[in-house]
């Protein structure tokens, strides 16, 4: 077996379905509702999926969105980075994240900013590591569809 991790991107719906083994290592969603997001994502024409493998075996996955605001101008988001628990801190993640910057790059974005939830340190240190700097602090409150799945984010009043 190869040690060589090739970054390949996901074109389409079925490819990008190729993930969720990988992707529920970390999440309890069902196959139908990351199909459901996926098509949802996919549809709005922003939304691009690469996966890492080491061989034909798909060791990580990332997503990342290309969109434009007033502060920064064309900016891309990853949207997560998943790496099997297997080969964790092997460089994959990395890889991947060069690969996605390389891409940013190459379509003129001027930062590429990342989402990340409070109180994952590993993950904190992941981006760190890789250049990336605290710069803001994103606020979350769940609306009623949300708040069953996201129950750290309702409103308790004291």
């Amino acid at each position: 077996m190869s040690d060589e991790v090739i970054i390949r991107e996901l074109v389409g719906l079925d490819q990008m379905m190729t993930i969720f083994p990988l992707y529920s290592q970390v999440s309890r969603l069902s196959e139908a509702v990351v199909c459901q997001r996926l098509s949802a994502m996919f549809a709005q024409s922003n939304y691009r999926c690469i996966a890492a493998y080491i061989d034909e075996r798909m060791v990580g996955a990332s997503g990342f969105w290309t969109g434009t605001q007033l502060w920064c101008g064309k900016y891309v988001e990853t949207d997560n980075v998943v790496v099997d628990s297997d080969v964790r801190s092997q460089g994959i993640g990395g890889k991947m994240m060069a690969w996605i910057e390389a891409e940013a790059e190459r379509t003129e974005c001027a930062v590429i900013r990342i989402a990340m939830v409070l109180g994952r340190e590993r993950t904190h240190q992941f981006y760190a590591r890789n250049g990336y700097f605290d710069d803001g602090l994103l606020m979350v409150k769940a609306l009623s569809r949300g708040a069953a799945e996201f129950p750290e984010y309702v409103f308790q009043q004291v």
